[in-house]
């Protein structure tokens, strides 16, 4: 929202400072479109952050990414590690198409702690191990 508000601002401004600006490129209905989609886009991303961006059940992880209009459902059984870095959670799931992954953003995940801890007593009790590289800890599956 604040690349659409700054956006905004500068061309409102440019606008208001010469008049003759409004023959030029910022006339064009594409760069209000575009400006519309960022708004949009933005306020989908703040409203999301009311939402829970991450579940754990008896049948596995319902994840809402922020940049994603729809909510995943991934079964344990198709879980294929983890990776996690700071604040970043990184699932990787094997989907018919192929492997796919779907990032966290931590900080917005309400319970984080229980969701981890909860998350880590699953995979382990389906054989995933525990590695860590530098700063990053990874849970998979055993080679």
């Amino acid at each position: 929202m604040l690349v659409a508000a700054f956006a905004t601002g500068a061309i409102v401004m440019m606008l208001t400072i010469s008049p003759t600006a409004r023959f030029g490129w910022m006339s064009e209905r594409v760069v209000w479109v575009y400006l519309a989609v960022l708004w949009l886009g933005g306020l989908r991303v703040f409203l999301a952050t009311f939402g829970t961006i991450a579940e754990a059940n008896d049948d596995g992880l319902i994840v809402r990414p922020l940049h994603q209009f729809g909510r995943r459902a991934i079964p344990w059984s198709r879980i294929r590690g983890t990776e996690q870095s700071g604040d970043r959670l990184i699932i990787y799931y094997e989907t018919p198409r192929g492997m796919r992954f779907v990032a966290l953003n931590l900080n917005l995940i309400k319970g984080r702690r229980e969701f981890l801890a909860l998350l880590e007593q699953r995979l382990m009790a389906m054989g995933f191990a525990e590695r860590t590289v530098e700063r990053s800890r990874y849970l998979s599956r055993p080679a």
